[in-house]
């Protein structure tokens, strides 16, 4: 009787653990798009390798700027068993005579000022990352686009803030050229 009871245990455990099912990183945009979210013990995986042509340390100039960025991989845990794949981003800015203007290299992982990863775009030609600075209020937040081009150790990065009309009273001193990312201009990185 008593082996009867402990096979019906182990049935039914084994009958209520689901799999996890795992899921090509890109088509993240597919779930967000139905709007009806990831199904839960979703491992959106980065099986096709399309985050490492991110990976590295990164370094690039505009708008008299210079710009360090230590991209990372990493599983993202999220709620109700669903995991994803995703982009870390830190950075260093200074000016051109070298001044520290804005870095997060040694912030936690947990840091709202540590950029995120989010996804790909439907033909995974762009990767999206969701960004906040220190003054999200005046325009240093929104989505971080991330693009490869023709030679395999160069990126493209611009942020498309989430406030495009800023109350400049609302900021005191701060001028459009006072963005730590790039809007206007696109920042070309190469790989260190």
């Amino acid at each position: 009787m008593k082996n009867v009871i402990v096979l019906i245990i182990l049935l039914l455990v084994t009958l209520s653990c689901k799999a996890q099912q795992i899921v090509p990183v890109e088509k993240a945009i597919e779930y967000r798009d139905a709007d009806s979210g990831v199904p839960d013990g979703v491992y959106l995986k980065d099986i096709n390798g399309l985050l490492n042509k991110y990976l590295g340390t990164w370094k690039g100039t505009v708008d008299n700027k210079n710009y360090t960025f230590v991209i990372i991989k990493y599983k993202n845990n999220l709620s109700r068993g669903v995991s994803q794949d995703e982009l870390m981003i830190r950075y260093l800015i200074t000016t051109s005579n070298g001044t520290v203007i804005e870095d997060t290299r040694s912030l936690s992982d947990d840091s709202s000022y540590v950029i995120k990863g989010d996804y790909f775009n439907k033909t995974a030609s762009y990767y999206v990352s969701s960004y906040m600075g220190k003054n999200a209020d005046c325009g240093q937040s929104g989505n971080l686009f991330i693009t490869g081009t023709k030679l395999p150790n160069q990126i493209k990065l611009f942020l498309i803030p989430d406030k495009v009309m800023i109350n400049i009273q609302n900021c005191p001193g701060q001028k459009a050229a006072d963005k730590l990312l790039p809007v206007d201009n696109e920042v070309l990185l190469t790989k260190q």
